[in-house]
């Protein structure tokens, strides 16, 4: 007898697992915790089975268990290992308790990482798989423990959590699988009025200064490609580019950031002095900025034509048709942004136009102004 099957999109998955969709994409790509469907427009498709999976695999590493030693589990295994853990009974017959703490404290050694929940090695069930694994588990614990701390605008435990991450995972992990969440879920807190404008100022205040350590590079060669870096006017959230310059930082690229909400004069300005072989642009919010397709045309128009331009955000989806009428390329994750730079790495530096000389002559005064002016209409 057939059954129709109803498939659910990621957005859904994330809401009834309690997981966030860039864990679920993580879970499913480096260990094949499940494996959806996709639409017609390539969307993640998931099976209710797959829901059922994907909670219980959330649970078991809520209960201290590593992902990469029970992802591949049969869903009655599963089942039993969590009723095992609940009873507090190991694989070979022994009794323990199972003790969390979000509250934070010091790293206790291997496997012992109380500040993110995670219980420690000694009350782990003995079962074959259950190895404690804090390179694994860390990245759920931790982004907990974060968005916890976010929630007490607690900035120091935010800061050592932070820090301890960073040892722990490595910097484009860090990036990826708990910097990039976090900022997800304090967004959509703040849409949904789980987090407060004061908590999420707290937050981005210590994101600010610990990404913007991490974009400071210690050492570059003289001629590594410059990406400059910023949100255009109107965009007034700016912990989407810092991730951006702390990851091509990382790649090797000299990054020069501009802060937040520049007109598009000013990072063409900056983009030409520098010479820059791309400009980043994070668009967070508004989804519908009547302003913003201007300023992406204006930019288009003042930067060298050899200059690209990259666009991410969690907005940026909805300006796809403006992105795509100037020649733009939308960046969606991290690993987008990763491979549309190697991919720049490779190609020349952008000619320095006679043109570029002029227009910074005229920068500041009335007839740049009158330029710019006309190019908006």
């Amino acid at each position: 007898m057939s059954e129709v099957l109803v498939k659910h999109s990621i957005k859904t998955v994330a809401r009834q697992t309690g997981l966030s969709p860039h864990v679920i994409r993580a879970w499913e790509k480096r260990y094949q915790t499940v494996r959806p469907t996709r639409s017609e427009g390539k969307q993640r498709l998931y099976s209710a089975a797959d829901i059922d999976r994907l909670t219980l695999l959330r649970q078991a590493t809520g209960a201290g268990f590593s992902i990469g030693t029970i992802a591949s589990l049969p869903l009655e295994s599963l089942q039993s290992l969590l009723a095992n853990a609940e009873r507090g009974v190991s694989s070979v017959g022994g009794s323990r308790g199972m003790t969390s703490n979000l509250s934070g404290g010091a790293s206790r050694g291997f496997g012992e990482v109380e500040e993110v929940g995670f219980p420690k090695t000694s009350d782990i069930p003995r079962f074959p798989f259950a190895v404690p694994d804090p390179s694994l588990e860390g990245a759920f614990g931790f982004l907990e423990g974060a968005f916890e701390a976010v929630l007490r605008m607690d900035s120091a435990a935010l800061e050592g959590l932070l820090e301890r991450a960073s040892v722990a995972m490595g910097q484009m992990r860090l990036l990826s699988e708990l910097i990039i969440p976090l900022v997800e879920r304090i967004g959509d807190g703040w849409l949904t009025g789980q987090v407060k404008v004061a908590q999420e100022h707290v937050a981005t205040a210590v994101l600010r200064t610990f990404l913007g350590n991490i974009a400071r590079p210690i050492a570059l060669h003289p001629r590594a490609p410059v990406l400059v870096v910023t949100t255009p006017s109107g965009q007034l959230h700016e912990l989407g580019a810092i991730i951006v310059a702390a990851a091509a930082t990382s790649m090797g690229w000299r990054v020069v950031y501009g802060g937040a909400c520049l007109p598009a004069e000013e990072i063409a300005s900056m983009s030409i002095q520098q010479g820059a072989r791309a400009v980043g642009l994070s668009i967070v919010h508004p989804t519908d900025d009547p302003v913003l397709p201007q300023e992406l045309k204006l930019l288009r128009r003042l930067l060298p034509g050899a200059t690209r331009i990259l666009v991410g955000g969690r907005a940026s989806s909805a300006y796809q048709f403006d992105i795509d009428a100037i020649g733009a390329v939308r960046v969606g994750s991290l690993e987008d942004l990763r491979s549309q730079l190697n991919q720049l790495r490779g190609e020349p530096p952008p000619a320095r136009l006679a043109v570029d000389e002029e227009v910074l002559e005229l920068k500041g005064n009335r007839a740049f102004s009158a330029v710019t002016e006309a190019l908006r209409r």
